[in-house]
Protein backbone atom coordinates (compact mmCIF):
# COMPACT_ATOMS: atom_id res chain seq x y z
CA UNK A 1 0.00 0.00 0.00
CA UNK A 2 1.08 3.50 -0.97
CA UNK A 3 2.47 5.47 2.06
CA UNK A 4 4.00 9.08 0.23
CA UNK A 5 4.54 9.49 -3.21
CA UNK A 6 8.09 7.83 -3.38
CA UNK A 7 6.57 4.57 -2.73
CA UNK A 8 5.66 2.13 -5.28
CA UNK A 9 3.29 -0.69 -5.06
CA UNK A 10 2.64 -3.63 -6.86
CA UNK A 11 -1.09 -4.88 -7.36
CA UNK A 12 -1.73 -8.44 -8.24
CA UNK A 13 -4.76 -7.78 -11.60
CA UNK A 14 -5.11 -11.35 -12.08
CA UNK A 15 -3.80 -14.73 -11.44
CA UNK A 16 -4.97 -18.13 -13.20
CA UNK A 17 -2.82 -21.21 -12.19
CA UNK A 18 1.16 -20.85 -13.21
CA UNK A 19 0.05 -17.18 -14.73
CA UNK A 20 -0.11 -13.52 -13.23
CA UNK A 21 -0.58 -10.03 -14.28
CA UNK A 22 0.83 -7.35 -11.75
CA UNK A 23 0.31 -3.37 -12.33
CA UNK A 24 3.47 -1.66 -11.02
CA UNK A 25 2.07 1.46 -8.99
CA UNK A 26 4.26 5.21 -8.08
CA UNK A 27 7.65 5.98 -8.44
CA UNK A 28 10.27 3.64 -9.95
CA UNK A 29 13.40 4.93 -9.05
CA UNK A 30 16.19 4.97 -5.68
CA UNK A 31 13.42 5.13 -2.84
CA UNK A 32 11.22 2.18 -4.12
CA UNK A 33 13.30 -0.31 -6.01
CA UNK A 34 14.28 -2.39 -2.71
CA UNK A 35 11.47 -2.58 -1.23
CA UNK A 36 9.63 -3.42 -4.56
CA UNK A 37 11.84 -5.73 -5.27
CA UNK A 38 11.52 -7.63 -2.12
CA UNK A 39 7.74 -7.62 -2.82
CA UNK A 40 7.77 -8.58 -5.94
CA UNK A 41 10.29 -11.64 -5.38
CA UNK A 42 8.08 -13.32 -2.78
CA UNK A 43 4.81 -12.75 -5.22
CA UNK A 44 6.88 -13.86 -8.14
CA UNK A 45 7.65 -17.56 -6.99
CA UNK A 46 4.89 -19.22 -7.31
CA UNK A 47 3.72 -18.45 -11.01
CA UNK A 48 5.75 -19.06 -14.13
CA UNK A 49 4.50 -16.78 -16.54
CA UNK A 50 4.03 -13.08 -15.17
CA UNK A 51 3.47 -9.91 -17.24
CA UNK A 52 4.00 -6.56 -15.51
CA UNK A 53 2.01 -3.72 -16.17
CA UNK A 54 3.53 -0.14 -16.17
CA UNK A 55 0.95 1.87 -16.86
CA UNK A 56 0.50 3.48 -13.46
CA UNK A 57 4.31 3.85 -13.38
CA UNK A 58 3.98 8.18 -12.51
CA UNK A 59 8.15 8.30 -12.61
CA UNK A 60 11.15 6.37 -13.44
CA UNK A 61 14.89 6.72 -13.34
CA UNK A 62 18.12 4.02 -13.90
CA UNK A 63 17.04 2.98 -11.11
CA UNK A 64 13.81 1.63 -11.87
CA UNK A 65 15.28 -0.04 -15.37
CA UNK A 66 17.76 -1.41 -13.53
CA UNK A 67 15.27 -3.10 -11.25
CA UNK A 68 13.55 -4.56 -14.60
CA UNK A 69 16.37 -5.61 -16.25
CA UNK A 70 17.29 -7.57 -13.28
CA UNK A 71 13.69 -9.33 -13.12
CA UNK A 72 14.10 -10.51 -16.44
CA UNK A 73 17.99 -11.93 -16.00
CA UNK A 74 16.42 -13.48 -12.84
CA UNK A 75 13.41 -14.78 -13.99
CA UNK A 76 13.84 -15.51 -17.55
CA UNK A 77 17.66 -16.38 -18.13
CA UNK A 78 18.04 -18.06 -14.27
CA UNK A 79 14.49 -19.54 -13.86
CA UNK A 80 13.23 -20.29 -17.38
CA UNK A 81 10.11 -17.84 -16.81
CA UNK A 82 7.67 -15.75 -18.89
CA UNK A 83 7.92 -12.42 -18.05
CA UNK A 84 6.60 -9.56 -20.07
CA UNK A 85 6.37 -5.62 -19.17
CA UNK A 86 3.10 -3.80 -20.94
CA UNK A 87 2.41 -0.08 -21.21
CA UNK A 88 5.61 1.42 -20.52
CA UNK A 89 5.48 4.57 -20.14
CA UNK A 90 7.84 7.13 -22.58
CA UNK A 91 10.41 7.74 -20.37
CA UNK A 92 10.75 4.15 -19.51
CA UNK A 93 10.90 4.01 -23.88
CA UNK A 94 13.74 7.01 -23.90
CA UNK A 95 15.84 5.48 -21.20
CA UNK A 96 15.86 1.90 -22.30
CA UNK A 97 16.58 3.01 -25.90
CA UNK A 98 19.44 5.43 -24.59
CA UNK A 99 21.26 2.73 -22.64
CA UNK A 100 20.20 0.12 -25.51
CA UNK A 101 18.22 -2.57 -23.67
CA UNK A 102 14.89 -1.74 -25.40
CA UNK A 103 15.08 -4.93 -27.31
CA UNK A 104 16.06 -6.82 -24.05
CA UNK A 105 13.30 -5.56 -21.89
CA UNK A 106 10.88 -6.38 -24.78
CA UNK A 107 9.10 -3.05 -24.51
Amino acid sequence: MKKNDSDCGLELLESDGSTVRFQIKGKLDFESVISLNLQARKLFRDFREITIDLSDVSYVNSAGLALLLDWKRQLVLQEKKSLEFLNAPQKLHNLAQMSEIETILSI
